[in-house]
């Protein structure tokens, strides 16, 4: 017997399992699913070009020395350097932004 997690099924139990028979009718149902490497054209940020192939998109990424967010690895990604912190830059930071708020002054507009 299979399980599959359908925790939204009528026939699923307190854990959200229902039987494989119950949902496909077919035990032998193998689930296959196919993730294709076309896409819609996308334009690559490095150079302007468009992609409808994943592979060559990740490709042309690499080639660039780029890395695709949520795919880096820690080991090549660079730690960021310590800002260096002066106490008197930074009391002189936070005296002034008290002064304009209450001032009401606002900036970058």
């Amino acid at each position: 017997m299979r399980w599959l997690y359908r925790p939204k099924h009528p026939n699923a139990n307190a854990n959200g399992l229902v039987d494989a028979d119950l949902v496909y009718g077919d035990a032998n149902y193998t689930g296959l699913y196919v993730i294709s490497d076309e896409m819609e054209p996308t334009r690559h940020m490095a150079d302007n070009q468009y992609f409808t192939s994943k592979s060559k998109f990740r490709e042309n990424t690499r080639a660039h020395g780029c890395i695709e967010y949520g795919n880096e690895v820690r080991a090549l990604t660079k730690p960021r350097n310590p800002v260096p912190l002066d106490r008197g830059k930074r009391r002189d930071d936070i005296r002034r932004a008290i002064y304009e708020l209450r001032n009401g002054i606002r900036r970058g507009e």
